[in-house]
Parts: structure tokens; sequence; C-alpha cells
């Protein structure tokens, strides 16, 4: 078993992100490949290891609707209650501010993961993250169970001895207001 010191792994996660780094993370729902979402090689960078699309999209995890009101313009009571739902729920949403983000929509989950949460937090924007999966196959429910393909292209493991459900979370996408369709 692995002894998790928060402030340390913290602190490890925060320098190899700011660095263009790329970290084995736990979110709410499963282990997660991420970086910084600011940074454009970071998509790339995670779907090479996942041995996927170069430019597929990845989820944006945030701490809170301020941070995603930042990239998305009139954010609906709708797409609020998904986000702050306790069944981790990923929001799509297309009324992307064109001024801080050239996406012209974006995958968006407020985590509830407290290392997560603060690891978002003191980054002070958001985390591009993906299952910690290769493209095609199970999604692991434990650190152990990551494939070593994947743990030897990363740039630090965050070392937790949690397990997960398994359960990625449920996607969907806002039409309009009041309008969705569940994509998973």
């Amino acid at each position: 078993m692995f002894q998790f010191k928060f402030l340390n792994e913290l602190n490890e996660c925060l320098k190899t992100i700011n660095d263009g780094g790329i970290i084995l993370h736990p979110t709410d729902t499963v282990y997660g490949i991420g970086g910084n979402a600011n940074d454009n090689n970071v998509t790339r960078k995670i779907n090479q290891i996942k041995k996927r699309r170069l430019n597929q999209p990845l989820i944006h995890l945030m701490s809170d609707i301020e941070m995603v009101s930042y990239y998305v313009e009139n954010i609906s009571k709708t797409a609020i209650e998904f986000l702050t739902d306790s069944n981790p729920t990923t929001v799509i949403f297309s009324n992307t501010n064109d001024k801080n983000t050239s996406q012209k929509s974006i995958a968006i989950r407020i985590p509830s993961d407290n290392f997560c949460q603060s690891l978002i937090k003191e980054l002070k924007h958001p985390l591009s993250s993906s299952s910690a999966n290769l493209h095609g196959f199970e999604v692991p429910n434990s650190l152990e169970k990551i494939d070593n393909l994947i743990k030897h292209n990363v740039d630090y493991i965050v070392r937790t001895s949690k397990i997960f459900n398994n359960k990625p979370s449920k996607i969907i996408k806002i039409i309009s207001d009041n309008e969705f369709k569940v994509i998973r």
C-alpha cells in the first residue's frame, strides 16, 4: 500500500503540470491522465499516450461554476444543476466564450474528489483529463491495474491505494437553456 501524502503529491503535480508535464491522478470517477488545459501540447501528449487520434478532445476538469463561466457564456440553470449534481456529470457546451478559448465546444466536469479539487484550485485554471486506459481497453479501477505503457509515459504518478467503482461520468450535451441530450 502507498502512504498518501496530500501536500507532497499536490506540490509534485503542480510542478510537473507547470513544466508542461503529464500526470496520472485520481478523480471522483477513475484514475485520469491530466495536464495543463491551457497548454496546446497536452491534448496531443495525452492522446499519444492513450494511443488515440492526436486531436481528440479531452474533458476539462474545473473547480467551480466561476471557472466554468470563464470558458462558457450564459450557463443555464439546467447546466449548473448537472455540473453540481452529486452524480459525476460531464457537460458539453457549444456556447464557448470565444475570447477565452478557440474551441467550438468544450466538455466540462466539476470533480468532487478533494485532491483533484485542490489541484485545480492551486493551478487556477482547468486540468485537461482523460481516463487512464489505452484507447478501446477497459478503464482500470486502481493504480495497480493501469497499463505499464501508460505509467511509463507520464511524467508523474499520484500514488494512492484508492479503488474506483470503474464507472465513468455521465455525459450530457446542452442544446439550449432547458434542453439537453444524454450522450452516455
